[in-house]
């Protein structure tokens, strides 16, 4: 409330004043201040609703804790030789990723943090020199049976991978520029994936 106080108190008095100029019979300067006070209180909604909106994209992704950080330590050399203004990106983007995804597994009945983590970081690493986009719509499933190598999408919306496997090549790969040079085929389908979204 306190930021809003600035604009609140100008537009509540320019309100006030409307009623006291008419009735002193100053129609003129009573238009002015009606014409002034439309004005402001356009401005201080467009204002209002920018910060509203600015906040609410930040606060549209998940945080991380140091149990995350501490598991994509262990799992991938990337996170764990990366600069620390680097991680702070790279978390945001993942964070926003996997708040616009919804995750399903085929082989148990409750999802692994762990493997959502590793997918997140896999799939931004995929695309690390764009910029980020959603990816909205699209179901993650974990499938502990797909031994292809290779992600396989259903229905459109439904891509099923292997955790094991997005794990695996997260702790062979040293660096990003390894990474976006890797001829594993999942590294491909997941970069075209996000960029056809």
């Amino acid at each position: 409330m306190k930021r809003f106080l600035a604009l609140l108190i100008p537009i509540i008095v320019l309100l006030v004043s409307i009623p006291i100029l008419l009735n002193q019979g100053m129609i003129l300067p009573a238009k002015i201040v009606g014409v002034v006070l439309i004005l402001l209180t356009t401005i201080s909604l467009r204002i209002w609703l920018r910060r509203a909106i600015r906040e609410k994209l930040s606060l549209d992704s998940i945080k991380f804790n140091v149990n995350h950080r501490y598991y994509l330590d262990e799992v991938s050399p990337i996170y764990r030789y990366m600069p620390k203004g680097e991680k702070k990106v790279l978390e945001k983007r993942m964070g926003k990723l996997l708040a616009d995804l919804k995750f399903d597994d085929t082989t148990r009945e409750e999802l692994n943090a762990e493997e959502m983590l590793s997918y997140a970081l896999f799939q931004i690493l995929t695309v690390y020199k764009e910029p980020y986009k959603s990816l909205k719509g699209k179901m993650i499933v974990f499938d502990q049976t797909n031994n292809t190598g290779e992600l396989k999408i259903s229905e459109g919306k439904y891509v099923l991978l292997n955790p094991v496997l997005l794990e695996n090549l997260l702790k062979e790969i040293q660096t990003v520029e390894t990474f976006a040079t890797s001829n594993a085929p999942i590294i491909g389908q997941l970069r075209d994936l996000y960029l056809k979204s």
